[in-house]
């Protein structure tokens, strides 16, 4: 599409390609090809997932949810999850996965 793309799990205080796609709507980031999910069960932690997501895309109402329109799939909500109640899965809707190493190969 003639522009530049990059998978992200930087920071959102300092990373201005997050900055410009959240605050101004600049496509510098597209998503990995999957999306967190909540298990569904109740939140134990309180909400300890809310401020690592760089995309603003966790929430928490009772339960581990996401907004499905915001999440990337850069998998840091998973990683900070201390009741393991996420997880990635794919969706189709948000595109096809880089392959690293079919580029690498070629």
């Amino acid at each position: 599409m003639d522009r530049f793309y990059a998978l992200c799990n930087c920071c959102k205080c300092c990373c201005g390609g997050i900055k410009a796609m959240l605050k101004y709507g600049v496509p510098l980031i597209t998503s990995s090809g999957y999306v967190a999910q909540g298990d569904g069960t109740p939140c134990k932690a309180r909400g300890s997932c809310l401020d690592c997501c760089p995309f603003e895309a966790t929430q928490v109402d009772g339960k581990a949810a996401v907004k499905w329109e915001a999440c990337m799939g850069c998998g840091v909500c998973i990683e900070k999850c201390p009741n393991e109640a996420r997880s990635l899965v794919r969706d189709e809707r948000k595109g096809v996965p880089l392959d690293v190493r079919l580029l690498a190969q070629e």
